[in-house]
Parts: C-alpha cells; structure tokens; sequence
C-alpha cells in the first residue's frame, strides 16, 4: 500500500473536484470483508460498497473519519443510511435524477468513451474507467468489458474528457499507479489492490 499511495502523490492532474485519488470498491462475492477493507482504507479515499440491490452495511465509528463512503444505493438510502454519497453503475446511469442527488457526492462506472460522456452530461465528474489493466476480476472479463485499455488509450479518455476525473479500474498495483502517473488521469480505483 505505501508503494500504491506514493506512486498516487506523483500523479500530476489538478485536484478540481476535490475528491482523494484513490478509490477503493468491495466486493463480498470475492471474499473481500467491507469492516476490513474500510480499515485498511486510508483516510484520504474513497470506498465504494457494492451492494447489489442490499442496504449498506452499517460501520462503526464516527462519521467524517476514515474514507468518503459510498454505496451503489439510490441517494433516498444514502441519507437514511448517512452516507457521503452513491456510485452509479454503469447500466443504471439512466436512473440518475440531478435533483435528487445535488447534496451527495457522486462517482460513476464506464467501460467506453459513449457512457462517460454520458455521465458528464448527467453532471457527474468522477468516472472508473474499466479495464484498464489485465485482471482476475470476473466483473472486468463479462460481457460489454471489452479488452484493457491500458495507459495510451486512458490517457486519449482523459484528453477527450478534460473536465471530468477519470479513474482506472482494473489490475491496479503500484507498478501500474506509476505507469499512469504521466497519462493524466486522475487516479485509482482498485478492488484487491490493497
């Protein structure tokens, strides 16, 4: 993890929207325990949960410490819930409402050029762009995914999409944090990772 997080200190596109750097998913299919990956998470980040049509798992701890939390849950259960904010999937961007979500902080999935610039024109400025690398994940060799980017073809999305903050998504590891650090993006986001 400190190889991963100084590789993100290098990365050189302006921090606009405020938002960490990094981002980290779960993924309770793979094994992966949100009470652990939330503690494992540095403060500065943030943590997406996945929750597949399931309410959030409530964490212990008081609220404003630890990583930004999200949850992909509609923004009427991410207030009851006391969430920072909700990530739309990819497939469920058309479900995206501006009035109901203008007080919570919002991230995006996108496997292709069309679906950012429609989570743009939805107001959305974070973006997981995936695959961006090879991966072991079964999300990122589905159907739709198409074949890793890699970091010239991310660093063309970033170009083509200035005002937004994309995020690769897909076989990230320190080494492959360094090899994006000059393409522009903005950062990471990352399952196992950690």
């Amino acid at each position: 993890m400190p190889r991963l997080l100084a590789a993100l200190r290098s990365f050189r596109k302006p921090v606009t929207s405020g938002y960490p750097r990094l981002i980290v998913l779960t993924d309770p299919a793979r094994g992966y325990d949100l009470a652990r990956q939330a503690a494992a998470c540095p403060p500065e980040s943030i943590l997406i949960e996945r929750t597949y049509g399931k309410k959030p798992t409530a964490l212990r701890g008081p609220r404003g410490r630890g990583p930004i939390r999200l949850a992909t849950v509609p923004p009427r259960v991410a207030r009851q819930t006391q969430l920072d904010g909700i990530h739309w999937p990819e497939r469920r961007l058309r479900l995206r409402h501006r009035s109901k979500t203008s007080d919570l902080i919002e991230t995006a999935s996108a496997h292709r050029g069309l679906s950012i610039a429609k989570a743009q024109q939805l107001g959305i400025k974070a973006i997981l762009v995936s695959v961006a690398f090879p991966s072991q994940s079964p999300s990122a060799n589905g159907p739709g995914v198409g074949r890793p980017k890699g970091v010239i073809r991310l660093a063309l999305l970033q170009r083509a999409f200035p005002s937004c903050d994309l995020y690769a998504l897909g076989g990230i590891r320190a080494k492959t944090a360094r090899l994006l650090a000059r393409s522009n993006l903005y950062g990471v986001a990352l399952i196992s990772g950690l």
